[in-house]
């Protein structure tokens, strides 16, 4: 178990683009592949996360492949200080932003992060949203590296389609400086339905539509 756990989010300030079903994705992911304490903390409104694990427990006669824990924002950089040691991955929920400038405690989520995840769909109004987004974790990495702290992010474009839009959102995100990652999330149903306890790489079909995207994740981020 590390001592300097690796704080990570899956986070765009527009919802509905499938930050929490992805959070999961890749923290069961990696828990079941690596045999690591891997932490969910749910900061979103909805709680979704929190959801699924009250759901799924009264399902399954054994623990969930990950703990979760819902905090809200002003709570986060204090649990980090006090339990942070006792996990390997952490993953931050981080809420949608209704106004950037006025959320500052939901802002300062990104700062207790070494790696960000965002995903774009490809739409105007979501490609605009993470235009604003962009400019967010720019400023936070400017911060951070004055501090001598890093923070690395990409874009990814997810529920890929057949559609031109999502082309165009690529190049128009590359275009504003966000590094893009070579492999996507197609736009399927085996997305949709995340487990708190089976890791999706544990199906064919999950293996072969997830796995490269995965194993991207990893490589990028550095996750050992």
């Amino acid at each position: 178990m590390s001592k300097n756990p690796r704080v990570l989010s899956v986070a765009n300030s527009k919802g509905g683009v499938g930050k929490s079903v992805v959070t999961i994705l890749l923290a069961v992911a990696l828990a079941k592949e690596k045999n690591k304490r891997v932490l969910i903390i749910d900061c979103d409104n909805q709680g979704s996360i929190m959801d699924l694990y009250e759901t799924e427990k009264d399902r399954w006669q054994e623990e969930p492949a990950i703990e979760v824990e819902e905090l809200t924002p002003r709570r986060v950089q204090s649990f980090l200080k006090r339990f942070g040691e006792d996990y390997d991955y952490i993953f931050i929920d981080v809420p949608r932003m209704t106004d950037a400038k006025k959320d500052n405690a939901t802002v300062m989520l990104l700062y207790n992060c070494d790696a960000i995840l965002v995903p774009i769909v490809g739409n105007q109004v979501d490609v605009l949203s993470s235009y604003d987004f962009l400019e967010i974790l720019k400023e936070a990495k400017t911060d951070k590296s004055e501090m001598d702290l890093s923070l690395d992010y990409y874009g990814f474009i997810n529920r890929r389609n057949q559609r031109k839009s999502n082309e165009e959102a690529e190049q128009s995100m590359k275009a504003k400086g966000m590094k893009m990652f070579k492999h996507s999330l197609p736009d399927l149903k085996i997305f949709t339905n995340p487990s708190l306890y089976a890791s999706i790489l544990e199906s064919a079909e999950g293996k072969r539509r997830f796995e490269d995207f995965y194993k991207e994740f990893k490589r990028k981020f550095k996750l050992k």
